[in-house]
């Protein structure tokens, strides 16, 4: 009896490296690959300790038995054993997991990946919906475990992995520039393809980062006349006019400007540093006064970055205030806050018949409506030297930095709109020609080629 319950107790230990195996296993991080099994979590239920500990218990106990109850040593010994059986099968079940997610990884086989480092993962969204209309399969690769589970909240459904571009992708689409996008492109062989998520004027939008991707995609002519202007020689076979797909149902305007105007207030986000700022949120408060004194319906759109810097929220939470004292006082259906941020930027667009803004690329894509549009610039006192610098703002009426100008701007742009011949034909310039029919067709035709 003794023999036989040492035999099966030898036995219940001899399942730990079965277990050892399964307590180490960790799947890819993946969300939204065809096949995946669903139930595989990032780690396994428990630790091998749960393992050792019953084989410390269950060896304990068979000795126990042995010694002093004999009739049971070789119950102690199964039980021993059936509790090990149970913990082992855990985890070999967790290991077979991890093994079917890397074979749904494997069978999936994307031909196209948007690798990001970014933080604020709002960028994929401005690409994603043409990227599905392409047809293809294709993944988003996060660079930390951090941001893939952030993506994969953000974005469900959508492909998700995170590490490296997986093996099959041909093409690589980047739609934020981090200076982590270097460690994807030197760990594969895929074409490298550099989106970006706007046109502007900012100075990133003529970075020297550019120059480390196979082809750089823009918008139109103004964004190669921009690396131009920044010395940068980005070969003409490595550059891809493309349009903005995101301009896609925006409807141009059909009407002068009403007596009482609807006006969309789009701020750019407030750097820390105030001498490369380029938001109006230091002087909001005043710009929405005065579009309300005016008898202006206001769309008060905030940009979703920068919520870290505290005088700009503060601002922000004044304009909302604001806002909606002047709704209740005068029944104006003003928008603010979750209402605004919620509404899809194109029925924004379409919502008003004009817009204020900073150096953005909402800018550009507002060109697309062919309606007025005032720009701010927060670090020019002279429009003309603002204009001669900024090219976005030779279509708009200009706001300096200390709103001096500000009547006059806005008078103009809500008024006879002198402007509106020049717009017509900034919006070629910048939006990929006088074609713009099917804005997404050029993007949809990039991302079928990379994939074959």
């Amino acid at each position: 009896m003794i023999i036989v319950a040492v035999v099966i107790l030898l036995v219940g230990l001899a399942t730990a490296p079965l277990a050892r195996a399964g307590a180490v296993a960790r799947p890819p991080l993946a969300a939204g690959i065809p096949g995946q099994p669903v139930w595989v979590r990032p780690a396994p239920p428990f630790r091998f300790r749960v393992w050792a500990i019953a084989a410390a218990i269950g060896t304990a106990l068979t000795i126990v038995a042995i010694v002093l109850a004999p009739a049971f040593q070789v119950a102690a010994a199964f039980l021993a054993l059936g509790v090990l059986a149970v913990v082992t099968a855990i985890f070999r079940r967790y290991a077979s997991g991890c093994r079917e997610v890397r074979d749904a990884i494997d069978a999936f086989r994307p031909r196209i990946a948007m690798p990001y480092a970014g933080k604020a993962g709002h960028h994929i969204g401005m690409w994603s919906p043409w990227i599905d209309r392409a047809g293809v399969p294709w993944v988003v690769v996060a660079r930390t475990p951090a941001l893939f589970r952030q993506l994969a909240v953000m974005y469900p459904g959508t492909p998700v992995l995170q590490g490296a571009v997986p093996d099959s992708v041909t093409g690589a689409l980047y739609p934020h520039g981090a200076q982590a996008n270097a460690d994807f492109i030197a760990a594969s062989p895929a074409t490298h393809v550099f989106l970006g998520h706007g046109d502007s004027d900012k100075p990133l939008s003529a970075s020297d980062r550019v120059l480390q991707y196979d082809v750089v995609a823009v918008a139109g002519q103004a964004a190669i006349d921009r690396f131009a202007a920044a010395g940068l020689d980005v070969p003409a076979d490595r550059i891809r006019v493309i349009g903005r797909p995101q301009t896609e149902g925006i409807t141009t305007a059909s009407r002068r400007v009403p007596k009482s105007p609807t006006v969309l207030y789009a701020p750019t986000w407030r750097h820390a540093d105030d001498a490369l700022n380029v938001s109006s949120l230091a002087v909001a408060d005043r710009i929405v006064e005065a579009l309300v004194a005016r008898g202006c319906t206001v769309v008060f759109r905030r940009h979703f970055a920068g919520q870290n810097h505290v005088a700009a929220e503060a601002m922000i939470v004044r304009v909302d205030e604001l806002l909606e004292a002047d709704a209740r006082e005068t029944g104006r259906a003003h928008r603010w806050g979750a209402e605004a941020m919620a509404e899809p930027l194109i029925d924004a667009f379409n919502s008003v018949d004009a817009m204020v803004s900073d150096i953005s690329g909402i800018v550009v894509d507002f060109m697309a409506s062919a309606k007025p549009l005032v720009m701010y610039a927060a670090q020019f006192t002279d429009p003309d030297a603002f204009r001669a610098t900024h090219p976005t703002a030779q279509a708009a009426y200009v706001i300096d930095r200390d709103l001096t100008q500000l009547g006059v701007a806005l008078d103009a742009a809500l008024g006879k709109d002198p402007l509106a011949a020049v717009r017509a034909e900034r919006a070629d310039h910048y939006l990929g020609g006088p074609d713009r029919r099917d804005p997404a067709r050029r993007f949809i035709e990039l991302v079928q080629e990379l994939a074959r």
